[in-house]
């Protein structure tokens, strides 16, 4: 198998140059990449279901369909809301069954909500906005009262405040849309399905985390990681590493299959 091309999706407030520090080190690991930005951010007219049909339209499908490739998808936060979504029938373990080239090879979900459908993002986490967020209803948007505490909190100077300068603020619906269907459940990402847990993360605490994982009535693989929030700013070659463990772990499950 071909090294699969790797799809980097930064949670709510990011940009999708957020995350570039991370793509230029699995780059240099041999490994092409994607970014893609959320449409929810800064816009306060999308919602989660937007993310996810972009994500699946404009990025997926034509990696996979049109051209054939490999993916590993990895979602940060917020993230895996809308990819849980956008990654239905583009599995590669169902895909070969049929004949047809490419899919996604694995997820991986950094520090990420594991949605179920028809529950909305505040829904999953008692149905309010975290402490650190300033909602305004009539502007529909979200805004992060310190990005460089939440998010930053271990990024070294002078990243955390330029990497705090591009935070942004989300739309409201982005939280409280349900979710559609997700697939991160289904039978072809057994053994392809890793949660990155962030123990030193400001966001969304630890616990928070497990509770995401115990919830989502599947088994993943979970790596701990002494890395706040944002480890692709705060140690983007030590995570480039583990992101390329996991990529080797994936396709291991398919040389299996093929043995």
């Amino acid at each position: 198998m071909t090294p699969p091309t790797i799809v980097l999706v930064p949670g709510a407030f990011h940009v999708a140059s957020s995350i570039e520090l991370l793509s230029l080190h699995l780059q240099k690991r041999g490994y092409d990449t994607r970014t893609w930005g959320l449409t929810t951010v800064n816009n306060p007219t999308a919602s989660v279901t937007d993310d996810a049909f972009h994500l699946a339209q404009d990025v997926l499908k034509p990696l996979i369909e049109f051209e054939g490739k490999d993916v590993v998808l990895y979602l940060h936060s917020y993230a895996g809301f809308p990819g849980s979504a956008a990654i239905a029938g583009f599995a590669k373990a169902e895909r070969v069954a049929v004949g047809q080239k490419g899919g996604i090879v694995g997820l991986i979900y950094q520090a990420a909500f594991v949605p179920k459908e028809g529950i909305s993002l505040n829904g999953m986490i008692g149905g309010h906005y975290p402490p650190w967020q300033d909602p305004d209803e009539k502007t529909g948007l979200v805004r992060v009262k310190d990005p460089k505490q939440t998010f930053h909190a271990d990024v070294p100077e002078p990243l955390a405040t330029e990497a705090g300068d591009r935070i942004l603020c989300q739309s409201v619906r982005a939280f409280t849309t349900p979710s559609g269907p997700v697939h991160y459940q289904d039978k072809a990402y057994d053994e392809r399905r890793v949660f990155l847990h962030s123990t030193l993360d400001q966001a969304i605490p630890a616990a928070v985390q497990d509770m995401f994982v115990n919830g989502s009535g599947t088994s993943w693989r979970v790596r701990g990681l002494e890395m706040g929030h944002n480890p692709f700013l705060s140690q983007p070659a030590r995570l480039a590493e583990i992101v390329e463990e996991c990529v080797r772990e994936f396709i291991s499950t398919f040389r299996k299959t093929e043995g």
